[in-house]
């Protein structure tokens, strides 16, 4: 049991952006609440670092490896979805949204590192997905297109920053590597909220607190545990747990946004459950060539 703990931790940490999410974009403009999520994220991190004496990376393949990270998995994937909740998107449809990912890693995953999936984890990610498709069936109706075309945005931005930083990011402090990604996804995102409304973020008590959260809870422990997951793990059985997301989601909902709990959720939930079972317990296949090339890429993103 103690092994499955940070997926277990991962799936409400992540799910409490979209609520925080939700509620920030609702009192303060979208970018400016990014840009300045990330510059306190990195502030956090690079503290932490400093405490505890992990050099940070100097050599420029590594900063541009972290940099496309961080623009991939903090200025596309946080920039469009808050631009998307800006847009009207309701928090269950862009969890939604971004619990396809796991399809798109799953894919992607199989030509890049040899990733072979069993018939059982592909079964477990039809469940999955299945289940998150039940769980929002009954709110897709009177949804604005520019939410859907940020969320998707956001997700590929999801997707492709997985397997960027499980192919190429090298074996960096979490801590550093963090701070060096968050500060590139600052530089990205500020000068874009510059042009389009400025930098101010409103000082009530809404907006300074989701910022908080999301900075703190979000970027610096949610996002970390995904990269500490990701060098120890498959990327589909990882990112799988976005599955459950969805439905967790709409619970912390009910509770802290008082919306309606419907009985497709509370399905939604057991099917994911099970999806999300099959797929990080399935056997993982052996590479399709028993040589030394195929089986050296999975091991980068295990470092």
């Amino acid at each position: 049991m103690t092994r499955y703990m940070p997926l277990v931790a991962f799936v409400p940490l992540w799910s409490t952006g979209y609520i925080a999410g939700t509620i920030g974009t609702d009192h303060a403009p979208a970018l400016p609440l990014t840009t300045f999520r990330f510059v306190l994220a990195a502030a956090v991190l690079a503290a932490l670092a400093r405490a505890a004496r992990v050099p940070f990376p100097r050599d420029r393949r590594t900063l541009g490896h972290l940099a496309v990270a961080g623009v991939l998995l903090q200025a596309v994937q946080f920039g469009c979805g808050y631009l998307g909740f800006a847009a009207g998107i309701h928090a269950a449809l862009a969890s939604l949204i971004y619990s396809v990912a796991p399809l798109v890693v799953a894919v992607a995953a199989i030509p890049l590192f040899g990733e072979r999936l069993s018939g059982r984890a592909w079964l477990g990610l039809g469940l999955g997905f299945g289940g998150v498709l039940v769980a929002v069936a009954d709110g897709l109706s009177g949804v604005g297109g520019g939410g859907i075309v940020w969320s998707v945005l956001a997700m590929l931005g999801l997707a492709a920053g997985t397997l960027y930083q499980r192919r190429f990011a090298p074996a960096v402090d979490l801590r550093a590597g963090g701070a060096v990604s968050l500060a590139t996804g600052a530089i990205v995102v500020a000068p874009v909220a510059a042009l389009h409304g400025g930098l101010h973020l409103p000082t009530n008590a809404h907006a300074l607190g989701a910022l908080a959260w999301l900075a703190l809870v979000n970027s610096v422990g949610a996002m970390s545990l995904l990269l500490w997951l990701m060098r120890r793990g498959g990327a589909a059985a990882v990112t799988s747990m976005l599955y459950l997301v969805p439905p967790v989601t709409a619970l912390m909902a009910a509770v802290v946004l008082h919306q309606h709990l419907t009985a497709p959720v509370l399905a939604a939930l057991a099917i994911s459950a099970l999806g999300v079972a099959l797929t990080t317990t399935a056997k993982r296949p052996e590479p399709r060539q028993p040589t030394a090339t195929p089986a050296a890429a999975p091991a980068r993103g295990g470092r």
